[in-house]
């Protein structure tokens, strides 16, 4: 098969979350089974500075949005036979971040009107186009409104985010009748939504796991109500769970941690790693065997980080360690200083992006807090359960999926989960693990083995992707 992929962002070239993960992830996978695979991104700064590659020049043309002709040029890199295209323009991408402004709306429409021209223009005749997200969401109804019929796939990775634009600007941004609005294609809650547009024109979508997809179809209050809209797509909508790529997470072969490791030397191995874990992030006794909480993550309420700022006394009471490293809420990085302050023997922080780091809390931590109120997939569980650290999760998404609660099945758990409404129980299982780290360390060994026993490469769950296509293309 030819499948086109566009996304806002894609590893190693842009990433501020797993969806860059995933767009590099399952597109190599494709490749890796002899798919044909084009992946297109924005040119961002970011992406000028950290990848060094020679990129190919293959085009440039001008784009109509409205009345106004913009230039863009496409560059291109082939990496593990997947080629990247990057669509080039000053004025919308050379920025410091790659989304939080005011024209987002704007700059996505022209990376979308951009990419229907370079696929004709390339002529690269796609059997699917794979799109993510709100900022490529419309590209299907582009192509369509050009006469381009091809089959469509919009997944899902974070519907709280909806792609707003004024009805009134939607011929001078996107180049699309007002019919399109007035016939309620493109309509919701009385604003143009992008993500609605591809919901309601891709042939399929899905989401990025089996529990978030029957999760968004049940809620109609969530989402500023999107579970009306893809409640009649509901027979064209799929829970596909995310892969990892082992290749840069794995503690077999992990340069960025201290030692190496596999489920036959764990012991020594993450006993090493907690050891470098703890002069990194400054604490005293590094040789200190107490149990240690880790913790990767946006810092926003949706990740549940107010629950975590409420356990903390209970983890300073129990002699155990928290390291935090994320970034996000203002009041939530706040809240967290002024922990670490007052507990400087048990709570460290690292307020920031670092990736090497990241991997030696996923390797030297012993647990893996991750209480989020909704979580359409997760990478930081499935990291962890690799590197042998037990997950302790809120039942939500696909944490569910992903995570076989030791309350559930205690001979095949690779973690701990708990109801998102019960905050009981997530305090229960702080101090239920403590106890377990100092009293059974046997059967913590045990269900460490389970965790890093769990296949979650993308060469296992490609197969669902390439099945979907299969399905669309024979409809």
């Amino acid at each position: 098969m030819r499948i086109v992929f566009a996304a806002s962002e894609g590893a190693p070239f842009s990433k501020s979350g797993g969806l860059g993960d995933v767009v590099w992830g399952l597109s190599t996978a494709l490749a890796r089974k002899r798919h044909k695979v084009s992946v297109f991104l924005p040119f961002y700064s970011k992406t000028k500075r950290t990848v060094l590659d020679m990129y190919e020049f293959v085009d440039s043309f001008e784009v109509a949005q409205g009345q106004t002709m913009i230039r863009a040029n496409i560059l291109k890199d082939t990496k593990e036979k997947v080629d990247f295209y990057f669509v080039e323009c000053a004025q919308y991408f050379e920025r410091e971040g790659l989304y939080g402004y005011q024209d987002d709306s704007n700059r996505f429409a022209f990376f979308c009107l951009a990419v229907r021209k370079a696929i004709m223009r390339l002529n690269l005749q796609p059997d699917v186009v794979h799109v993510h997200d709100w900022q490529t969401a419309i590209l299907p109804l582009l192509l369509a409104d050009v006469g381009i019929r091809v089959r469509s796939l919009l997944t899902i990775h974070n519907p709280a985010f909806q792609g707003y634009l004024n009805p009134y600007n939607l011929g001078e941004m996107v180049n699309l009748a007002s019919a399109y609005y007035n016939n309620g294609l493109l309509r919701f809650n009385d604003q143009v939504s992008l993500l609605k547009g591809g919901i309601t024109t891709c042939d399929a979508i899905s989401t990025v796991s089996r529990t978030h997809a029957q999760e968004l179809l049940s809620d109609f209050n969530a989402f500023n109500g999107l579970g009306y809209v893809l409640h009649n797509r509901e027979n064209d909508m799929f829970g596909i769970v995310n892969g990892l790529d082992y290749a840069s997470f794995s503690p077999e072969s992990d340069a960025t941690i201290y030692k190496t490791y596999d489920k036959n030397s764990f012991k020594e191995g993450k006993r090493e790693n907690k050891r470098e874990l703890f002069k990194a992030f400054g604490f005293s006794d590094v040789e200190s065997d107490v149990p240690v909480f880790g913790l990767v993550s946006r810092l926003t309420s949706q990740k549940g980080i107010d629950r975590v700022l409420r356990i903390i006394p209970k983890i300073v009471n129990r002699n155990a360690r928290l390291v935090v490293l994320g970034q996000g809420e203002w009041d939530i990085e706040q809240n967290l200083k002024y922990m670490a302050k007052n507990y400087p023997e048990n709570i460290k922080i690292y307020l920031g992006y670092n990736e090497a780091l990241s991997h030696l809390v996923y390797a030297g931590s012993d647990f893996f807090l991750m209480p989020s109120k909704f979580e359409p997939c997760g990478l930081g569980q499935i990291i962890a359960m690799h590197y042998g650290t037990l997950p302790i999760v809120s039942k939500v998404g696909g944490l569910n999926d992903t995570v076989n609660s030791y309350y559930d099945s205690q001979e095949n758990a690779t973690g701990f989960s708990f109801a998102s409404w019960d905050e009981n129980c997530f305090d229960y299982t702080i101090d239920y693990v403590v106890d377990m780290y100092y009293t059974r360390r046997d059967e913590v060994d045990r269900l460490i083995v389970n965790a890093m026993s769990v296949d979650f490469s993308w060469d296992r769950q490609v197969k669902q992707y390439i099945d979907l296509y299969k399905m669309l293309l024979s409809r």
